[in-house]
């Protein structure tokens, strides 16, 4: 009987905390085990055998805004990924096989200029609320909420962190669409800037770890890193709900705009403003 009462105590505590997710869509909740296995971050994938994972590979899962469609989605082959996550009371462990036929090399984060960049190079988005407090408007030097940007290349990878600051009376970001109307980018006061963080990624408040492999169908990101303010510990423990995404860009031309985007949780609106369209990840 008390192991019955312990059990329908865990089980309510997990329904209750699962039940502020902010993401509209159902599936958009991740059960991260604690790490039992050695992680060597190496990009082969191989240790991650016995860890859950959560594939991208249906049309729902495409963004739609920007100028994107699912009419360029070619299917499985041209983009799917599944990641799988771990923990413990350090760091978060990150793993993401994405499958894409056309891997290019960056073009978009070399630019110096914000016409394009990471957000154009075959990349993965990795969106973090710490504390899961659902705010939005997050910046530069924000070390609880993210928008990380790691950029696959076999030269010369990149990792860009957030990419607006506030700036009083700027006027709202609007992205230009190819009819000639637009949509919001951002928010009124901000500005983007370009937040290359690749040479600090090792250093504090990331304590990152990361690297990229090509594979047949495409390529793997493996990483580690530290969540400042978010309690490392399983939910059933006193944890807290970490918002959480992940997203992935696909450009087959290695040039121009973005072809695709692929998502977990973050199709509405301005989800790389606003974290409460993030998923949740749950460490148990």
């Amino acid at each position: 009987m008390r192991f019955l009462k312990l059990s329908l105590t865990v089980a309510f505590i997990l329904l209750s905390v699962a039940s502020q997710a902010s993401s509209p869509y159902s599936w958009a909740t991740y059960y991260a085990p604690k790490r039992t296995f050695n992680v060597t971050i190496d990009g082969d994938l191989a240790e991650w055998n016995s860890v859950p994972g959560f594939t991208m590979n249906q049309e729902k899962f495409l963004f739609v805004g920007q100028g994107m469609s699912p009419k360029t989605w070619g299917g499985l082959k041209d983009l799917s990924a599944t990641f799988q996550v771990v923990w413990d009371e350090q760091f978060i462990y990150i793993a993401v096989h994405v499958v894409d036929d056309k891997v290019t090399e960056p073009h978009g984060s070399l630019a110096r200029n914000n016409d394009t960049g990471s957000w154009d190079d075959d990349s993965i988005e990795l969106m973090f609320d710490n504390d899961g407090c659902n705010m939005s408007r997050y910046y530069v030097g924000d070390l609880m909420h993210h928008e990380f940007h790691f950029v696959f290349s076999e030269k010369h990878p990149f990792v860009f962190d957030n990419f607006w600051k506030f700036q009083a009376g700027a006027p709202q970001p609007m992205f230009p669409l190819p009819d000639g109307s637009q949509e919001p980018l951002a928010y009124p006061d901000e500005v983007m800037v370009k937040n290359e963080v690749t040479s600090v990624f090792a250093q504090k408040p990331y304590l990152g770890a990361y690297a990229f492999k090509r594979t047949a169908d495409g390529y793997n990101l493996e990483l580690r890193m530290a969540l400042p303010g978010a309690s490392m510990k399983p939910i059933y423990a006193g944890g807290n709900a970490i918002g959480f995404d992940v997203a992935v860009n696909d450009n087959d031309l290695g040039s121009g705009p973005l072809k695709q985007e692929m998502h977990w949780s973050g199709m509405n609106d301005m989800f790389w403003r606003d974290t409460k369209f993030f998923g949740k990840l749950m460490l148990y």
